[in-house]
């Protein structure tokens, strides 16, 4: 690494600090705070080295989804973790993402309508949970078995759990093809939206924008739904979800 980025990773160290803050209280019974640091760390350098400028985007932004990348990919190759604690982990990272394409559809909704009323406020709040709900479904069931602890639910809980996922098997069929491949690369293959939209051809903005769209049509395709067989809220989570810096 030249010094110049070098010098690029030492000015914002404190992403690979507030990123490992953000994910350990989801692990902490599973792995150590200065763990997760250390796979950020390794994803704050490989932003550095892959950074361009030219591109648009400012390097915090840039880094911000490398070390969340890297620190999910770090717990999917170190650690076996319960079924329940690995889809909190990617749902907040998806949520985040769901909630930057669907701020950003708000914005272009303003520029052709006009203010957004209450109604339409509520209405998006709506969505949102919805999708975050939808998010941990998928979440949840796309991950292999072998990369999951031996944690075995009660039987209720595995029979719903089933359901469910023959339920969302039959929701992912009837998406178009790109969209059904950017998920699965995204879920079951643990890319962040920049790998796998790049993989397919597509920008960040493009690809979030995809994803946004695929997880509201699988929620309408599911239909309504109460919480995931066996699951805590999906915001298991209740902490904001992380957005760029």
């Amino acid at each position: 690494m030249n010094s110049d980025r070098a010098a690029l990773v030492e000015r914002h160290l404190d992403l690979a600090q507030r990123a490992a803050r953000l994910y350990h209280p989801r692990v902490r019974e599973h792995v150590e705070l200065d763990e997760l640091v250390a796979l950020a760390s390794v994803g704050l350098v490989e932003a550095a080295n892959r950074y361009d400028p030219a591109q648009g985007a400012s390097f915090r932004t840039f880094a911000w989804y490398r070390v969340q990348g890297a620190i999910i990919d770090g717990l999917r190759r170190m650690t076996n973790l319960p079924r329940k604690v690995w889809a909190r982990i990617v749902v907040l990272r998806a949520t985040a993402e769901y909630l930057e394409a669907q701020a950003a559809r708000a914005d272009a909704a303003r520029v052709r309508e006009g203010e957004r009323t209450a109604a339409d406020k509520l209405r998006e709040v709506k969505d949102a949970i919805g999708a975050i709900r939808t998010m941990y479904v998928v979440s949840i069931d796309t991950v292999p078995d072998d990369q999951m602890a031996d944690d075995v639910p009660p039987v209720p809980e595995q029979l719903g759990r089933r359901r469910q996922a023959a339920q969302l098997a039959a929701a992912l069929a009837q998406l178009p093809e790109r969209e059904r491949i950017l998920l699965d690369k995204h879920y079951r293959e643990g890319k962040t939206l920049l790998d796998a939209g790049a993989e397919l051809g597509l920008s960040k903005s493009w690809a979030s924008r995809l994803h946004a769209r695929a997880v509201d049509r699988l929620r309408e395709l599911m239909g309504p739904a109460d919480a995931p067989a066996g699951a805590d809220p999906p915001g298991g989570a209740s902490a904001p979800p992380p957005r760029p810096p």
